[in-house]
């Protein structure tokens, strides 16, 4: 087993696949659906497909997941994880709840139990919407850890290959014939991809065996499946072509990027830029969506389009700076003082 340290390509990877994300709701589905009115359509034809960096996002998800569950206990990795999601998404729901009922938005308002229920992470599992409609990956990101964590809690992450490749024929049937609960707890539609970044972990530890380079391969065929298949959905629903020739080159170029990374043939020194992209791009993701189409629409009326966009830009950077000082650090000074008094042996660095 090498040794783990932080990986300054997934901090850069994470940056990108977080402005993909937010290209797409700024840039495409956001003037299109009529949430953000005058903006310019202009960069449509590429922006249309940042949807694609929640690919990206799962694809990373699945290497750090794997590689942070290597010698460690259930609770300690379940913890580890709580940290990292829930005190960002707290404070991120809260200002765009209190944003909504300040401004008197009707179109995000937020209902106490409404917000109450994101509070949880669980309210996809009580039919509660979601405060930011960005949260629905947030749900299948948790009900990962939750199979990673239930894998570790009986001792299976030896087993990992078979359990990788049990949850991609379960992904199979679901492609050939959708189920929504299988969907909805295994999260069958993502499978591909956390099982292919977990390979590519996989294969920078134990290297490009036999067994790890089929599974991997079992995966890429699965994600660009239900990436063709997404594209038809899109197409659908918002009335504009989403081409699957796209879809397929962008999952190609992602597990091109892996593949570099798991074999040693690409790696980065941290700089400014990873630094920021590590600290900043998940309170951007919880914030960017409803909160910035709400200040846009507050800056448009008296600045207009293109200054209220870049302002809308800026608070949100500026919020998700705050967030990761006064929250996100702070929750994470206190994780690891805690840990350190009860259980003092060290974590993966993610």
């Amino acid at each position: 087993m090498r040794p783990i340290l932080r990986l300054h390509e997934l901090d850069l990877l994470r940056g990108l696949a977080c402005l993909a994300v937010v290209a797409f709701h700024f840039l495409s589905r956001g003037p299109r659906s009529g949430d953000m009115p005058g903006a310019t359509m202009l960069f449509d034809p590429v922006s249309r497909y940042g949807y694609l960096g929640v690919h990206l996002f799962f694809l990373i998800s699945g290497f750090v997941i794997l590689m942070s569950a290597q010698g460690v206990s259930a609770r300690r990795f379940l913890a580890s994880r709580m940290v990292r999601l829930y005190p960002a998404l707290w404070a991120a729901a809260t200002v765009t709840a209190l944003t909504a009922w300040i401004v008197g938005s009707r179109r995000y308002s937020v209902e106490l139990p409404e917000y109450l229920a994101n509070l949880t992470m669980i309210n996809h599992w009580l039919g509660v919407d979601y405060v930011d409609g960005s949260y629905w990956s947030l749900s299948f990101e948790l009900h990962f850890y939750l199979l990673m964590a239930a894998v570790i809690f009986f001792g299976m992450i030896k087993h990992i290959h078979w359990l990788y490749l049990g949850w991609l024929a379960i992904s199979v049937v679901n492609l050939v014939r959708p189920m929504h609960p299988v969907q909805f707890w295994l999260a069958a539609q993502w499978a591909p991809l956390f099982v292919a970044g977990g390979m590519f972990f996989l294969i920078r530890n134990e290297g490009a065996n036999r067994r790890n380079l089929l599974i991997l391969g079992c995966s890429l065929l699965l994600a660009i499946a239900y990436a063709v298949k997404e594209t038809a959905t899109l197409s659908v629903r918002t009335g504009a072509p989403f081409s699957p020739v796209v879809a397929v080159l962008a999952i190609l170029s992602f597990f091109a990027v892996f593949a570099l990374i798991s074999c040693d043939l690409w790696s980065m020194k941290g700089n400014i830029w990873t630094y920021m992209a590590g600290i900043l791009t998940y309170p951007v993701y919880l914030l960017h969506q409803h909160f910035g189409f709400m200040l846009y629409d507050l800056f448009r009326s008296s600045v207009g389009e293109l200054l209220a966009f870049v302002f809308m830009c800026a608070a949100i950077v500026f919020v998700a700076c705050a967030v990761r000082g006064y929250v996100e650090r702070p929750s994470n000074h206190l994780f690891r003082r805690l840990k350190q008094r009860f259980a003092p042996s060290a974590m993966p660095a993610v």
